[in-house]
């Protein structure tokens, strides 16, 4: 019987339920599955070909290359791998990356990555996500729906010197899968616990008579809230999504091809489901609001990537529009007394280019008989304006406690504008095929204009204020690799990432402004593959040092909403990191990952005019890990049986600066069985099969009666469980 969070008889009943229901379920579509036709499913092995582990491709230095040759940490999840994991979005996929966390929302504008121990929340991120080769300037879209994903690459330490701003731990690089010329149509269906629904299509093949190749993909998904509101009896944090991906890819247009891309996500997610922190330890998924609010966003990305492939030098042009709004309301006292609420809309555009020119990947410039030389040199240049209007609500609650004369509103405004240009190169040297020599550099320029105010809404300007400044940053990287033979390279890589200062919203006086922060990174790694590549062996140990640290602090004085961001000092992180995967049989594979960081602050580093010097870094637990298993008995040519069980362990992290509250260690269980027959694939999954509670994120609220910190946090995802179906066609 799993552990019931209330503890009483209605809810273990309802999930004694759930599970039987599951069960009833999956034991029908597998003695549907026996009748099902046997019609070959699309990219399933079949008799005579190799079952041993293929050759892993990654765009980590922006050229087309094996995993096993890149001189860096970089771990890579295929899209077998995504849909064998059940991996919908970016928080799904990242739970089995060793060395980094999420601080996560319940609502998906909130999403803060953290590698290594650097990451950052509500400013500029520290690890950037790439879709299409687009960078995400803002941490409101890191996190997407996975459609038309070819594999998600994640490069672990700093890539100043190839992606310029906001790489300080990193890039999660999503590469998209092209359409190709097979006519390939599928439909899926996922039904669970909590109400929740995912509907999805995806479509491609040739369009007639154009010469062109099309692909189409979407869906919708919606669930139930996990977390009730016992003051209304409603849930809390429910969500709804429509998303889609549509690409025209027009290849071999003479020695050029083009692709346009448009990735749109329409969020309508419901309210924090922050709630007083101790509270939601004793009585996970529960709270008492007096209101509940939304949390909207809405995205779309058109991306227009052109390539000139042959000749002497290959050449590649990205033009995207990235355009993002958000429209969210809350409960901002997060209690059942009507004391505050609040309500921002958000509003960001930005224009993107970047022109990359490079020698051609299959034809590097051979210099002598020993030694050859791979080049790449290219532009980057953006142009993004945000605007922001918050109004907080002092409400008649407030008024009873005495907390204020009389019901007011006060609004904050803010529009910030940024120009960007870059300029990078990369070459590297090869010395009779065992020798590499890696060295790049990238020179980021950026202008940054604001107009910010506070207002009485409808009545007199409070304050107001027009700063500017520019920024500056040179980031290189050197890397010198070995290969004993071409089963084993070590390497040596020393790298620099930097994140561009900028301007507060909201802050004290004299503090509306931050400058740069910068890390450099050392690391040295082994990489090898045995046994025709069925075991593949990565590890690599670095060392992280950073300046200027931009820490988010909370405005003295200010309401429990109110951060501003200041330079905090320094901090260092050193650690490990192995990746594993192994396929001994056929039938069996293998998986695992482990992570060990030690991440702290330097001595005279402050958060909030506190000094942390020593303390460790927020969301940067000592060890992280994962394994798993996946076995799949083909019964005849055409029907198979599959079984997946995975394993992910998390230590002990701290929430902030101040580690005064903390995540304690935890582990989850995921598994998933089903059966393959032709056109059809039914599964039955489980996640957090043991029903293990958490609370992934809390921030500090300001202060209790007694005058200690308090902290309102948000319940983990529960134990949760369903079936999928997919139909090919």
């Amino acid at each position: 019987m799993c552990k019931v969070k209330s503890g009483n008889v209605t809810e273990r009943a309802s999930i004694s339920n759930s599970m039987a229901i599951f069960l009833v379920r999956f034991a029908g579509a597998v003695a549907v599955g026996l009748v099902l036709p046997n019609v070959a499913v699309a990219g399933e092995t079949t008799a005579g070909q190799s079952w041993t582990s293929q050759v892993v491709v990654v765009t980590a230095r922006k050229w087309v290359e094996p995993l096993q040759q890149v001189p860096g940490s970089v771990a890579v999840q295929s899209a077998d791998d995504l849909a064998a994991a059940g991996a919908k979005d970016l928080r799904d996929a990242v739970r089995s990356v060793p060395n980094i966390t999420l601080g996560e929302f319940t609502t998906r504008r909130l999403t803060f990555p953290y590698m290594r121990g650097i990451g950052s929340g509500q400013n500029a991120p520290a690890v950037i996500t790439c879709l299409d080769g687009v960078p995400q300037l803002s941490y409101v879209t890191a996190n997407q729906e996975l459609l038309g994903v070819e594999r998600v690459e994640y490069l672990r330490g700093p890539q100043g010197a190839l992606y310029g701003r906001d790489t300080l731990g990193g890039v999660i690089n999503i590469v998209p899968r092209l359409p190709s010329g097979e006519s390939i149509r599928s439909v899926s269906f996922s039904a669970g616990s909590a109400g929740l629904f995912d509907g999805r299509f995806t479509a491609e093949g040739a369009l007639a008579g154009s010469g062109a190749l099309g692909s189409l993909s979407g869906g919708t998904a919606t669930r139930e809230g996990y977390t009730q509101n016992d003051v209304t009896g409603n849930d809390l944090d429910s969500r709804e999504a429509w998303f889609g991906r549509a690409q025209i890819y027009l290849p071999d247009q003479g020695p050029w091809d083009f692709r346009l891309s448009v990735t749109a996500e329409r969020d309508r997610d419901g309210d924090y489901a922050l709630y007083d922190l101790s509270s939601i330890r004793a009585r996970p998924h529960h709270v008492r609001h007096d209101y509940e609010g939304n949390n909207d966003r809405d995205l779309v990305q058109p991306v227009l990537t052109a390539r000139r492939l042959g000749g002497a030098v290959d050449l590649v042009s990205i033009t995207a529009f990235q355009g993002w709004r958000t429209d969210s309301s809350t409960d901002l006292d997060t209690t059942p007394v009507d004391l505050q609420r609040k309500n921002v809309e958000e509003d960001y555009g930005a224009w993107i280019q970047e022109l990359r020119l490079a020698s051609p990947t299959d034809a590097p410039v051979q210099l002598t008989d020993r030694i050859a030389m791979h080049w790449l040199g290219g532009l980057f240049a953006f142009d993004s304006q945000y605007e922001q209007n918050a109004v907080t609500d002092y409400r008649s609650g407030g008024v009873a406690m005495g907390f204020w004369p009389g019901p007011f509103r006060m609004a904050t405004d803010a529009d910030l504008d940024t120009l960007g240009a870059s300029v990078f190169g990369q070459v590297t040297f090869t010395l009779d095929e065992r020798w590499e020599l890696g060295l790049g550099l990238r020179d980021d320029f950026e202008h940054h204009a604001a107009d910010l105010g506070s207002r009485i809404p409808s009545g007199p300007a409070l304050s107001s204020s027009d700063p500017s400044d520019d920024f500056n940053q040179v980031s290189p990287r050197a890397s010198l690799g070995y290969r004993f033979t071409p089963q084993a390279m070590a390497y040596t890589l020393v790298s620099q990432g930097y994140r561009a200062g900028g301007f507060n919203a909201v802050s004290p006086p004299g503090r509306d402004s931050y400058n740069e922060e910068t890390s450099w990174n050392y690391e040295a790694g082994l990489k090898t593959d045995w046994f025709e590549k069925r075991l593949i062996a990565n590890v690599a140990l670095f060392r992280t040092e950073w300046d200027d640290l931009q820490i988010n602090s909370h405005v003295p004085g200010g309401n429990a909403s109110e951060y501003f961001i200041e330079n905090g000092g320094e901090a260092e992180s050193r650690g490990v990191e192995l990746d594993l995967t192994a396929r001994p049989m056929k039938a069996l594979s293998l998986f695992g990952g482990v992570g060990f960081i030690h991440a702290e602050y330097g001595t005279g580093s402050r958060s909030a005019d506190m000094p942390v010097g020593g303390y460790d870094l927020p969301f940067a637990p000592d060890f992280t890990w994962h394994a798993g298993a996946q076995v799949t008995q083909e019964l005849t040519l055409q029907r198979q049986v599959f079984m997946r069980l995975s394993v992910t362990g998390t230590d002990r992290y701290y929430y902030d600066a101040s580690n005064r509250e903390s995540q304690r260690r935890y582990e989850r269980v995921n598994a998933r069985a089903g059966y393959a027959t032709g056109v059809w694939r039914v599964e039955g999954w489980v996640e957090n099969l043991f029903d293990r509670d958490t609370v992934p994120l809390a921030i500090p609220y300001g202060q209790d009666a007694s005058g200690n910190p308090f902290y309102v946090g948000e319940s983990g995802t529960p134990l949760t469980l369903g079936m999928s179906l997919t139909r090919a066609f």
